[in-house]
């Protein structure tokens, strides 16, 4: 699970100056938080430190109809998206950036005032798109895993199993099935999956693979099951078929003028 970690000494290393030094970044970021298996909980001792964020769009930007998108550094595993291009992919459901919105509170690094606003908001951004989001990528996991004849699945399989990742992949696969549930059903995002640890950290750690190279059977019953729990909620949520642009619109708009006219301390 999440260990204990002093985010003003990490960050304070030289490998992040970036953070500070990069003119798109520095006071602009509104958000960051943590990715990857400490964000959902499955890390273990060999786990990297992945951080995810975003930053407002500058005045020019802004006025000029620019957008840096993003900032990624691979050397520190660090994504910080524009708030434009964060909202476009929000809107979408889109798993690797709605997870930033779900955080447990002892995870976020940095949170602004506009920042709080953002997770404030985050219902503006769920809708029935999660089915196809998230649903979506876990079915087409799961069809090359059932497709064992497939060339091309063989060798993404080989390679996941040179760097002893097949296990690590088919956990994410049970992952985001759950992140969806709690979504179409709830209508929440929770990204750390506590509730689902162990079994995680079991597909994890191989005890769902037969012989070290393939899934098991009882595997593949189990992502049976959570898919025909997903068709349900699919079907049976309660959310929007799409997200209310409007209000998002709105929303960025209120955003962006404050930034604009200088009306907030980010």
């Amino acid at each position: 699970m999440v260990m204990n970690m002093d985010f003003d000494e990490i960050l304070s290393a030289a490998e992040y100056d970036f953070l500070r030094d990069d003119e798109r970044l520095g006071d602009n970021v509104i958000l960051l938080g943590l990715g990857g298996s400490l964000a959902y909980g499955t890390n273990n001792e060999n786990s990297d430190i992945d951080i995810r964020g975003c930053a407002v769009n500058s005045r020019r930007e802004i006025l000029l109809g620019r957008d840096f998108e993003q900032v990624s550094e691979t050397a520190t595993d660090t994504v910080v998206y524009s708030f434009k291009k964060l909202v476009q992919l929000l809107a979408n459901c889109n798993p690797n950036t709605i997870e930033l919105l779900g955080l447990n509170p002892d995870q976020y690094i940095k949170v602004t005032s506009i920042g709080r606003e953002l997770l404030d908001n985050t219902g503006l951004f769920l809708s029935q798109r999660a089915a196809k989001s998230f649903g979506g990528y876990a079915a087409r996991q799961l069809h090359m895993l059932l497709d064992g004849s497939d060339s091309s699945m063989g060798i993404r399989n080989r390679r996941a199993i040179q760097h002893n990742k097949l296990g690590k992949h088919s956990m994410h696969l049970v992952r985001l099935m759950y992140m969806c549930f709690d979504i179409l059903e709830k209508g929440v995002v929770k990204t750390c999956r506590e509730a689902e640890h162990g079994l995680l950290m079991d597909i994890r750690n191989g005890k769902y693979l037969a012989d070290g190279d393939k899934p098991t059977p009882e595997f593949f019953e189990l992502v049976e099951g959570l898919r025909k729990r997903l068709e349900y909620a699919a079907a049976n949520t309660s959310l929007p078929p799409e997200p209310d642009m409007k209000k998002i619109e709105d929303f960025v708009i209120s955003v962006n003028a404050r930034v604009v006219c200088g009306e907030v301390a980010l």
